[in-house]
């Protein structure tokens, strides 16, 4: 068969860049044996110097402070790695860290904008905002005075307004969970009141967070220390802080949410973030939720180093 200049050039160029990428290759090995150690395919897309290999963190071994909480997970976010945890798949009572599925479920149905009306949930027990049955609030406003001052009654105003009312929204929390593959969640209320059939873990709460946390709207009122929420015909104005002593206390603690029944004991979901390394922390169970978590933030960034 004959064979044309074509082809005798393809040939030629074909053994030129075999060469090169061999060249290339050595030249990198020999100049720094750390990217010859990471033994890179020759047929790899990746470029040495520009990608950035995470690998998890190094623990040094150090002891695990002595805590009273009955769950603890810490999961280093950038690397998708757990540090730390302490019967994180057990099924537990989590009280008001109920309320990040509560924000994460309507988030996804209500626009910031949403004139929601306060109804029967204005006169809910347990920590409140003090909003009036018949007051008109965006569903942002709502959201902050639900995830700061922690109110139920802003809780059940999001799913009072929600399609079907509050089962409604109670479905759609559980529907949320199965959509997350959690295993050991289950919800029958908006609030994070105790209940047998209302639980969850630290292990899927950090997964609950995770979503949450993508959404921007969420992830900055998680991190506000403090605000005020006006409602559509400027009436009320109800000032809400945020029951998160570490905001203001620890370094680089950017939120979440607290919570705390007598059954659920202290709880508290902890997002970090130092020299550039964001930690997520849950703890449930506690008697000194601030103090515990900080004990743990501190021991987390001592004990772990993290590799570029």
């Amino acid at each position: 068969m004959e064979i044309s200049k074509y082809h005798i050039y393809s040939g030629i160029l074909i053994l030129i860049a075999i060469v090169i990428s061999s060249l290339t290759s050595q030249l990198i090995n020999s100049a720094d044996p750390f990217l010859a150690s990471l033994q890179i395919p020759q047929n790899s897309s990746n470029v040495a110097g520009i990608q950035k290999y995470n690998r998890p963190p190094a623990s040094q071994n150090l002891a695990v402070p002595e805590l009273s909480a009955r769950a603890i997970l810490i999961k280093d976010l950038s690397t998708d790695t757990i540090l730390y945890e302490k019967y994180a798949s057990i099924a537990l009572p989590i009280a008001s860290t109920t309320k990040i599925m509560t924000a994460l479920v309507s988030s996804e149905y209500f626009k910031p904008n949403s004139p929601l009306t306060v109804k029967e949930g204005s006169n809910i027990s347990g920590a409140r905002v003090g909003l009036s049955f018949g007051e008109n609030l965006s569903f942002r406003s709502l959201l902050y005075g639900m995830l700061l001052s922690s109110g139920n009654d802003a809780a059940y105003a999001i799913a009072e307004n929600y399609p079907g009312g509050v089962l409604g929204f109670v479905s759609a929390m559980n529907k949320k969970a199965d959509d997350l593959k959690l295993i050991n969640t289950h919800f029958d209320n908006p609030a994070g009141f105790d209940s047998p059939n209302h639980f969850s873990s630290a292990a899927d709460l950090a997964k609950i967070t995770e979503r949450a946390l993508k959404d921007y709207q969420l992830a900055r009122i998680f991190a506000t220390k403090e605000t005020s929420i006006v409602s559509l015909d400027k009436k009320y104005n109800h000032e809400v802080l945020n029951l998160n002593k570490l905001l203001s206390s620890v370094k680089g603690v950017l939120g979440v949410k607290t919570g705390y029944t007598e059954g659920a004991k202290e709880n508290l979901v902890t997002l970090i973030e130092r020299d550039g390394h964001k930690v997520l922390i849950v703890l449930l169970g506690s008697d000194d939720r601030f103090g515990e978590t900080t004990k743990l933030i501190d021991w987390t960034y001592v004990n772990f180093i993290w590799q570029q």
